[in-house]
């Protein structure tokens, strides 16, 4: 590389992309960057996607950086264009329309899709059908609306649920179908699950478990109804899907690049083949918990993926420390914050706060005297306290029946570990 500047191509504009570009920029102030990704939007959050189709959000919020974002760090966006192949021998990727850009360093950012479940009768057949990922998506259901009285969603997870909220809050009628026999099961306890849905019915969403879909039914092109698998029926002029997101890894097939449920990386970022990362929904990590490699679609954890990929293309030498299972969410005027498997409650110590009239509750997991998981509803203060005990494995026995009480801190935590976290650099 001595003489020539190293082109970095970026695959994806979105968290892990961005923080992987800032990253490079630290290390590398000349090196061109290209960012190539498939949507012709400049770069925004897909938190703020149920905002927006809300109302609640004014349009400038979504956007994730200034609008002369490219120019200020010299990277040249090719946006509305998808990448169909990675060529690793030759280090170029293929666009769709033949076009290729060659490069020293990949990053494969590209996300997830969305899921559609088989087994839909009549899923294809109908106009107002959508998914909820992407602010196309929005901008199709906000157009759709108009004559839409009724509207049915499938999954109850993070995207079903903010799509409700945004959808309730253009005075339709929301029902939220979900397989599993409770919402968020991967985020919330029963006990959280409870208080949330509260929340929603104060929305007047109404949810319905242990079912889903069997039949989109209508007639013209047009939707009257849901048939669910049980036999019950929803009237309905509008269908989302929202059962979640699948890595999106199509690009990489016969390349070499190798894809377990997502594309699999090292301690640094870095795919098997040489020179090519990955970071985000598509990519597959290490999880501290499980000491598992995992894909974990959340937004945090995406942008420390992009930031250590970015600093390894750059020639730095960063360790990805791995991440958890998190999850920061809000319905309505209650803030939520869960860290772990916040339902792995067999073999462990379980610590709970609960004040009913506050809408507050908490829990603690404990296994051999370290924090497993942790849920915060309402009262999030302490949150980054939490999340460090777990991912640095923080003995708590001293501590544990304090872990959940109003005011706990650092100050409970035993001196060495003190002494070290307030010494040491971070």
């Amino acid at each position: 590389m001595a003489g020539r500047a190293r082109h970095y191509v970026l695959i994806g504009n979105s968290f892990a992309a961005l923080f992987a570009a800032e990253a490079i920029r630290r290390l590398d102030r000349e090196g061109p960057i290209t960012f190539i990704a498939e949507e012709p939007e400049h770069t925004y959050s897909r938190a703020l996607l149920h905002e927006t189709l809300a109302g609640w959000a004014p349009d400038r919020v979504i956007w994730l950086r200034e609008r002369d974002y490219y120019e200020r760090i010299s990277a040249r966006p090719m946006l509305g264009r998808r990448v169909v192949e990675v060529r690793p021998r030759e280090r170029r990727v293929v666009l769709a329309d033949g076009e290729s850009v060659s490069y020293d360093k990949l990053l494969i950012s590209t996300g997830g899709a969305p899921f559609i479940p088989p087994g839909i009768d009549g899923i294809d057949r109908f106009e107002k059908v959508f998914t909820f990922t992407r602010l196309s998506d929005v901008r199709a259901i906000d157009a759709a609306l108009e004559g839409v009285r009724e509207v049915a969603i499938l999954g109850q997870g993070l995207i079903g649920l903010q799509c409700a909220e945004g959808i309730a809050a253009r005075g339709r009628k929301v029902t939220v179908v979900e397989i599993a026999d409770d919402l968020l099961p991967f985020a919330l306890d029963s006990n959280a699950a409870a208080i949330v849905r509260r929340e929603l019915a104060r929305e007047k969403i109404e949810l319905v478990n242990c079912d889903t879909f069997a039949a989109v039914e209508g007639a013209g092109g047009k939707i009257s109804s849901v048939l669910l698998k049980s036999g019950g029926r929803i009237p309905c002029q509008m269908v989302v899907i929202a059962v979640g997101v699948r890595p999106l890894v199509g690009l990489v097939e016969g390349s070499g690049i190798e894809v377990d449920r997502g594309i699999v990386v090292n301690e640094r970022m870095e795919t098997n083949v040489e020179g090519i990362y990955a970071a985000g929904d598509c990519a597959q990590g290490l999880e501290l918990l499980s000491g598992r490699k995992l894909p974990l679609a959340v937004i945090p954890v995406a942008s420390t993926m992009g930031m250590y990929a970015g600093y390894n293309m750059a020639g730095g030498r960063r360790t990805y420390p791995g991440s958890i299972p998190l999850n920061a969410l809000q319905f309505g005027g209650i803030p939520i914050i869960s860290y772990g498997y916040v339902r792995d409650e067999e073999g462990a110590e379980v610590f709970c706060h609960i004040d009913e009239r506050q809408n507050v509750y908490k829990k603690a997991i404990i296994k051999d005297g370290k924090l497993r998981a942790v849920v915060l509803v309402k009262d999030i203060e302490r949150a980054g306290i939490f999340r460090r005990l777990i991912e640095q494995q923080v003995d708590v026995s001293d501590c544990k029946e304090e872990l959940m009480k109003p005011g706990f801190n650092f100050a409970f935590l035993q001196k060495d570990y003190r002494d070290r976290l307030f010494t040491q650099p971070q």
